[in-house]
């Protein structure tokens, strides 16, 4: 326990962002406060699309670090396909592209919001991929589709996304969403 004005401070508790302490006056519990933020895990993502600064999506990265354009070593079909011009990174490793994207440096709760916005275990699954920008070449996550129709493979195979027709979630039409949400229940 660290002393402070006749005051300590004792960890009491974690929770997966933030420990919180007990003040301690005098041997009396008089309270709880936070200690700020926890060293948390950092995590260096390859985005190729709506994730890209400028677009779409890019809002939940705008606390995530910019470290800098990247492309991948392999080569991956990237596609553009469906009613709301989603871009696709096909996990066929050799075919297409080496595409070019963007690598950003974010925190466990960043990356758990990108999970969500993917549909990790539904839509697409979070593997680590290398990737190199002339100067330095390292392993990042990236969002590849594993689940896909011979006609998504079929589609033109871009090296980078800079289609501007994406049809973010709140503007989908709402019985779509829930179709689709219905059919993700589906495959679980």
């Amino acid at each position: 326990m660290s002393e402070f004005g006749g005051c300590g401070f004792v960890v009491t508790g974690y929770s997966t962002s933030r420990a919180r302490e007990a003040v301690v006056c005098k041997g009396r519990d008089i309270g709880k406060v936070g200690m700020g933020k926890m060293k948390e895990k950092r995590h260096h993502v390859f985005v190729y699309g709506t994730l890209k600064r400028g677009f779409p999506n890019h809002h939940l990265l705008r606390e995530a670090n910019y470290e800098g354009t990247f492309r991948t070593d392999e080569k991956f079909p990237l596609v553009i396909g469906g009613e709301f011009f989603s871009p696709y990174l096909l996990h066929r490793p050799g075919e297409g592209s080496q595409v070019k994207g963007e690598v950003f440096r974010v925190d466990d709760h960043m990356l758990s919001r990108m999970d969500d916005l993917e549909r990790v275990g539904v839509n697409y699954t979070r593997k680590v991929v290398k990737v190199h920008n002339g100067e330095v070449a390292t392993e990042v996550y990236a969002y590849l589709k594993c689940n896909y129709t011979e006609e998504l493979l079929k589609a033109e195979h871009l090296d980078e996304y800079l289609d501007r027709r994406y049809v973010p979630r709140h503007l989908r039409p709402k019985a779509e969403i829930a179709n689709r949400m219905e059919l993700a229940a589906a495959r679980s």
